[in-house]
């Protein structure tokens, strides 16, 4: 019987999850399809119990709905539980088990790249994303500080995470956080939708790398990381990330490993 799975979110028609996943379905043989599915906040309850009843084989998870989704599981395992944020639930017998594989997309991109993670590292954002981000960080980089728009929800993160500290966007100690950042992961939905930015990349050194989990088709670069390039930093989009996530994602919902060398494949598939 054909395997369903599927992404929920909210807005979710901008995803690429379910080209990337056709694509992976079509390389490795698998008779399954994965459909987008927007759900509000109000009935994201029901929507997982659905999912539930129809013996979906997975399904992922995506912005507003990480931290939400993860006290609708049974359970919570590895990263999903340290983080208390889901992107990927993967049915076990009766169950709904949490997983997090924003941590290992993001992991994974740093070392395509070869981005050394070990430096002072900045987290803008303080939701589902920049939970794990600011996890997949602590302990590797030197230090972390989260920004934030909203002070009181960075520092809500800044208290989970060992060490890290809080700022307001756009104040004095944000602006030299920015400054001193070997690293600067973007997590908020600014870019999503036109060229705004969250701040301004001309303030971090000259050899400072830039994420942004956020992307813009055709070519997956937001404005931001336009920017960034043009100053000479060192970048990585969203859909290397995203790509990155759906291979954790895939080996997880299949019970196999070593599947990385599907990505070049699947990135075209997400571009195209």
């Amino acid at each position: 019987m054909r395997r369903f799975y599927c992404v929920l979110g909210d807005p979710v028609a901008h995803s690429r999850s379910p080209a990337i996943h056709a694509r992976a379905f079509a390389r490795l043989g698998l008779d399954a399809v994965f459909a987008p599915c927007r759900v509000t906040a109000a009935e994201l309850p029901a929507a997982v119990s659905g999912l539930r009843s129809l013996g979906c084989a997975g399904f992922n998870v995506t912005v507003p709905h990480k931290t939400a989704v993860a006290g609708l599981v049974d359970r919570l395992e590895g990263d999903a539980a340290r983080i208390a944020a889901v992107n990927c639930v993967a049915p076990q017998g009766t169950a709904l088990v949490g997983h997090n594989t924003d941590t290992a997309g993001l992991l994974r991109a740093l070392r395509q790249h070869g981005i050394d993670p070990s430096g002072k590292a900045v987290v803008v954002g303080a939701g589902g994303s920049a939970r794990a981000a600011a996890f997949a960080l602590a302990g590797r980089a030197s230090s972390v500080a989260i920004l934030n728009r909203t002070e009181a929800r960075a520092a809500e993160l800044a208290r989970a995470v060992s060490d890290a500290k809080a700022y307001e966007l756009g104040t004095e100690p944000a602006r030299r956080a920015l400054q001193e950042a070997a690293i600067v992961v973007q997590c908020t939905t600014v870019g999503l939708s036109d060229d705004s930015v969250p701040f301004d990349p001309a303030q971090l050194s000259p050899g400072a790398a830039v994420v942004d989990l956020v992307y813009r088709l055709p070519g997956g670069d937001t404005e931001l990381l336009r920017r960034a390039r043009k100053r000479g930093l060192r970048a990585v989009d969203g859909i290397d990330v995203l790509v990155h996530q759906a291979i954790a994602s895939l080996e997880i919902w299949l019970g196999r490993t070593g599947l990385d060398d599907l990505f070049s494949s699947l990135r075209e598939a997400a571009l195209s």
